[in-house]
C-alpha cells in the first residue's frame, strides 16, 4: 500500500467547487492530482455529488462488442458467449442484422455483416 495523503480543507473546497461546475471525477482528479477513485471516495465522505462521465452514444448502425461476438457465434455456428442475452438478440433482429430460422437458430443478414465491418468510433 502506498503513502496516504490527507485531504486539506483547500482541496475539499476545490472538489466542491469543481463538482458544482459539473466536472466528473476524472476531470477533478486531474485538477487535484489525485486518483479518480480517491476523488469519488472523498466526495462520498463530504456528501458531494459528482457528475458521471458523459459517454457519447454509439451510432445504432455500428455493432457493439456483444453484437459482434453474437454475430460471429451465429456465423460460426457456436453457442452465444456469456453476456449475449435475449435483449441483445431482440435488438439485432429489430435492426435487421439477424433473422430467426427454425428452432433457436439465426441467420446473419447482409446488414449484419455490414454492421460488423463498420469501424467502432473512438473517443
Amino acid at each position: 500500500m502506498g503513502i496516504v495523503r490527507r485531504w486539506s480543507p483547500d482541496e475539499d473546497e476545490k472538489l466542491r467547487e469543481l463538482a458544482r461546475a459539473g466536472k466528473n471525477a476524472l476531470e477533478i482528479s486531474n485538477e487535484l492530482t489525485r486518483s479518480a477513485s480517491a476523488v469519488r471516495r472523498r466526495a462520498e465522505v463530504l456528501s458531494v455529488l459528482i457528475m458521471a462521465k458523459a459517454f457519447r452514444a454509439r451510432p445504432s448502425h455500428v455493432a457493439t462488442h456483444l453484437e459482434r461476438v453474437a454475430i460471429d457465434a451465429i456465423r460460426t455456428r457456436r453457442s452465444f458467449p456469456a453476456g449475449v442475452g435475449p435483449s441483445t438478440i431482440a435488438g439485432m433482429i429489430e435492426k435487421g442484422w439477424i433473422v430467426p430460422e427454425l428452432g433457436r437458430r439465426y441467420r446473419v443478414t447482409d446488414a449484419g455483416v455490414e454492421a460488423v465491418r463498420r469501424k467502432i468510433p473512438s473517443g
